[in-house]
């Protein structure tokens, strides 16, 4: 009968929310679709203090002051609402800049600067690591905080495409450090700098068997062209203008390829598109467009992927003998490990990758944990008697690990703040005490000063 009460108040809050909310934004069609998700404890709790600082019987108008603000002399325009974040419309960030090269500078560190929108927009089509989509729902406008590692990340691509070595970088370092942002980061970077650019923000997604799989006996591997198709189509989406003016230096030669492969000369798109139609040549088409990227010099090619040590494990794919396969018998995985081992080379541009440490099923195995010479921070050290694969052994040998900083900057810390207090994500307003006491909590990392640090403020 309780919970029978409880669930009647959730519902009767949410409906006088909702009544109120459009009285004073009926154009407001993304925070009301947002308001029609279910109520957690903490928005209930949230909910109670909004509608108990409402008199009962009264009428919000446009030019009344908001029902929602800190104080009671407090003013806001009609377009600066302060509502919890998961019901309020998109906030005034529109002085935020956009994140673009030029701004990347020492004295820009601890800047806040919004993720382009721009078509194309490569986290819309690539898409984002869920530590990462999680953090985004907390603000209007996803954004990040230019740091020191920004710079450094930067300049070593640019000093090894230059200098044409061998460049297979991961970026490393404990959990809540920032590795994927600073992957997206460089990411935005390279697609603005003209840079051909494919993306897998989530390789546990090629080893967990989420997308169909069949063994093909010529190359004793297991494909996986769904998987393969949607890479195909990602590049193609980029629109990058490097596809259309690049030709194959090799005709496309698969004995059992359905009529209109194209031959040598064609472009690059050309091959493309035949992949996505042909979906079952979608392995061998993506292996040879690859190829043709990774050989040609005229413009620079980035090969990013996070969940990087998903590659060096056992995957949950199995044969049909019910035995588990290896993830360097899968096309996609295998493909990726070979450039991530050097057989085969970049000879412009960069495979960047990143470790994550948010999914405990997937931590880094011995053999990329000493490759890269890791810390605890990174999960158990490896002793003699752990087991290793020789072939694992083979895909890391040369990676080259770039450690993320264990703790923010105080400036960049202060830039995060700065956000989350003009985009009224926080309830409570920030003083210096509230800063130095949640940056001290948190011990400086960046998830945890987000999430355990300010947000917690939210709590009653």
């Amino acid at each position: 009968m309780f919970q029978v009460k409880i669930r009647i108040g959730l519902v009767a809050a949410k409906l006088q929310l909702l009544r109120l909310y459009r009285m004073h934004r009926r154009s407001a069609a993304n925070a009301l679709s947002k308001a029609t998700r279910g109520f957690t404890k903490r928005e209930f709790k949230t909910a109670q203090r909004l509608l108990a600082s409402v008199p009962s019987g009264s009428k919000a108008t446009p030019s009344s002051p908001s029902l929602f603000s800190n104080t009671s002399t407090q003013k806001r325009q009609d377009d600066q609402m302060l509502l919890h974040p998961l019901y309020r419309e998109v906030a005034d960030q529109t002085s935020m800049q956009v994140f673009e090269s030029e701004l990347v500078n020492e004295g820009n560190i601890g800047l806040a600067l919004a993720f382009p929108s721009k078509t194309p927009d490569p986290l819309r089509i690539f898409g984002i690591p869920k530590s990462v989509e999680k953090t985004f729902d907390l603000v209007t406008r996803p954004f990040s905080v230019v740091r020191r590692p920004t710079l450094s990340l930067r300049q070593t691509l640019e000093n090894a495409r230059k200098s044409g070595s061998d460049n297979r970088i991961v970026i490393t370092g404990g959990a809540g450090t920032g590795k994927s942002y600073l992957l997206l980061q460089t990411i935005i970077h390279c697609v603005a700098s003209n840079w051909i650019v494919l993306y897998l923000p989530r390789a546990i997604d090629t080893v967990n068997c989420t997308t169909p799989y069949n063994y093909e006996p010529r190359t004793q591997t297991f494909l996986q062209p769904m998987l393969s198709e949607k890479l195909l189509r990602q590049l193609r989406d980029m629109g990058h203008s490097g596809l259309k003016k690049l030709t194959l230096t090799n005709d496309f030669a698969i004995d059992s390829a359905p009529p209109g492969a194209p031959k040598k000369g064609q472009r690059l798109i050309e091959l493309i598109e035949y992949g996505i139609l042909e979906v079952s040549m979608a392995p061998f088409v993506l292996e040879q467009l690859l190829a043709e990227l990774a050989s040609q010099t005229q413009y620079p090619f980035l090969l990013a992927i996070d969940d990087f040590q998903a590659l060096y494990s056992q995957s949950q794919y199995k044969t049909p003998q019910f035995e588990p396969i290896e993830s360097f018998h899968l096309s996609v995985p295998r493909l990726l490990l070979e450039y991530a081992c050097g057989s085969r080379k970049i000879h412009n541009g960069a495979l960047l990758s990143a470790l994550s440490m948010s999914n405990t099923s997937w931590l880094p195995k011995t053999e990329i944990y000493e490759a890269l010479n890791l810390d605890l921070t990174h999960g158990k050290r490896p002793d003699a008697w752990d087991k290793r694969s020789e072939a694992y052994q083979h895909y890391a040998a040369g990676l080259k690990a770039f450690r993320m900083p264990e703790r923010l900057e105080i400036k960049e810390a202060a830039g995060i703040l700065d956000v989350m207090k003009n985009d009224r994500a926080l309830l409570s307003d920030p003083s210096d005490q509230l800063f130095l006491s949640k940056y001290c909590e948190s011990n400086g990392n960046p998830k945890e000063f987000v999430w355990r640090g300010l947000m917690a403020t939210l709590d009653s």
